[in-house]
């Protein structure tokens, strides 16, 4: 006897078949360095990278997608470095992929961004990552003079909106500033196999020691 399928439990078992292709959870940073900033630079900058990283957790490559230098190399080279713990997909450890965006202010409170070289655009971002649309630079906290880093890792949603943002390495008095900033970001939504889905991006805000032209 041929079986004859409601229309309420066809779109059902259609979200639950979907539901289940998406069941993933992305890679989390676990460990790693984060690079000095040198104090030779006239501007800021923009690196956008892509670290794939196995099912161990260990990242295999780095791939530059928006490089300014001299900051592109000093960060994927600490990149390289980093641990994660693995992400899961449909239940099992899994190879992923995840965003790892730098933002560098410039090293002067008077000098403009456009001081430096510009960032290039070297490859195309994957569509299982999510993609920086609006990166908000942080401001600068009164008084602070020496350089520093600030790791952040946001939660993604399938919208594009930074739904949490947490400091995992901290640089006083520079950690609120970065941490407003991230909030503000706007990203493409990471795709799993079509589909738009949750996920995290690693943030790094560089603040160079100001240079006050006296």
């Amino acid at each position: 006897m041929r079986k004859i399928w409601s229309a309420p439990v066809f779109v059902l078992v259609c979200a639950l078949a979907a539901a289940q292709d998406v069941d993933f959870q992305p890679a989390i940073y676990r460990t790693g360095a984060l690079p000095v900033l040198p104090t030779t630079t006239v501007g800021g900058g923009e690196v956008l990278l892509d670290a794939s990283v196995d099912a161990r957790g260990i990242v295999t490559t780095v791939t530059e997608l928006r490089v300014t230098p001299p900051f592109a190399d000093l960060f994927a080279d600490a990149v390289r470095g980093w641990l994660f713990r693995p992400a899961r997909d449909l239940g099992l450890p899994a190879p992923s992929h995840v965003m790892v965006a730098v933002l560098v202010r410039p090293p002067a409170l008077t000098v403009p961004s456009t001081l430096g070289e510009p960032a290039r655009e070297l490859a195309v971002p994957r569509p299982d990552i999510p993609v920086p649309i609006t990166m908000t630079a942080p401001a600068h906290p009164p008084h602070a003079l020496r350089s520093g880093v600030v790791l952040i890792e946001v939660r993604v949603d399938a919208g594009g909106r930074v739904t949490r943002a947490n400091v995992l390495h901290s640089a006083p008095p520079y950690d609120a500033a970065a941490q407003d900033a991230a909030g503000k970001w706007t990203f493409r939504a990471a795709r799993l196999r079509g589909t738009p889905i949750e996920s995290v991006a690693y943030l790094v805000f560089g603040f160079p020691e100001i240079v006050t032209g006296n």
